[in-house]
């Protein structure tokens, strides 16, 4: 059996038009399917979409509470000034009057009638003068017209003569002689016997006065 020349051409024809009635189901088909999809998408947003629109109201600060006013408490009634305190000023210390100097006892002075006098006694070695301190004793001595002053043991017994009776010159050769204090050195004269009796008379019959020795040797007594 022959095909004729035109059987192909026949069939192709009725297979391609088949053929594309397919192609244009499957293009109608996926349009459909993305028209389902745009259309699911859109009705999603569609119903995220509030149908009212959602007022929104401003929140206030609360407000700020006016302070109360306050009472004012009543005046109190100012208290009474306090007396001022009365200082008492301290009487003034008023030291004791001294005490009265002591009477002076009855007593007796012993000097020298005259400087001359106990220069002269001294030279002769009538009565001897000792400038007598806290550890030594010195005796005066007189000799061409110079007073010195010597080393000596304390006498036994001696009359204190008055420190201010002493004459000058010879309180400065007592100063070039030794280191003495001459407000603290006493100043002791001994005695012959004879002048040792009358003042022991002296004594015996008075109180107080004062005892001169002259130059010539004698003690007095004047009251």
């Amino acid at each position: 059996m022959t095909r004729s020349p035109y059987w192909y051409g026949m069939h192709r024809g009725a297979d391609a038009e088949g053929g594309g009635a397919a192609d244009l189901q499957t293009d109608v088909m996926r349009f459909i399917a993305i028209l389902a999809i745009c259309l699911v998408v859109i009705f999603a947003l569609v119903q995220s979409i509030p149908l009212a629109p959602v007022e929104t109201v401003a929140v206030e600060p609360d407000p700020v509470p006016e302070p109360v006013a306050t009472i004012e408490a009543a005046a109190a009634p100012e208290p009474e000034p306090l007396p001022e305190p009365v200082v008492e000023t301290p009487a003034p210390v008023v030291d004791p009057p001294p005490p009265p100097p002591p009477a002076e006892e009855p007593g007796f002075t012993l000097r020298f009638e005259s400087d001359l006098a106990l220069t002269r006694l001294v030279a002769r070695n009538v009565i001897g003068l000792y400038a007598i301190g806290d550890d030594s004793s010195l005796r005066m001595n007189y000799s061409r017209g110079r007073i010195s002053f010597w080393e000596a043991s304390t006498p036994n017994q001696f009359h204190e003569m008055e420190r201010a009776t002493v004459p000058g010159n010879v309180m400065q050769a007592l100063l070039r002689t030794a280191e003495v204090d001459p407000t603290t050195v006493k100043w002791g004269v001994t005695l012959p016997a004879e002048m040792q009796r009358d003042l022991n008379g002296y004594l015996e019959s008075a109180d107080s006065g004062s005892l001169i020795i002259a130059a010539n040797g004698r003690l007095r007594l004047e009251q």
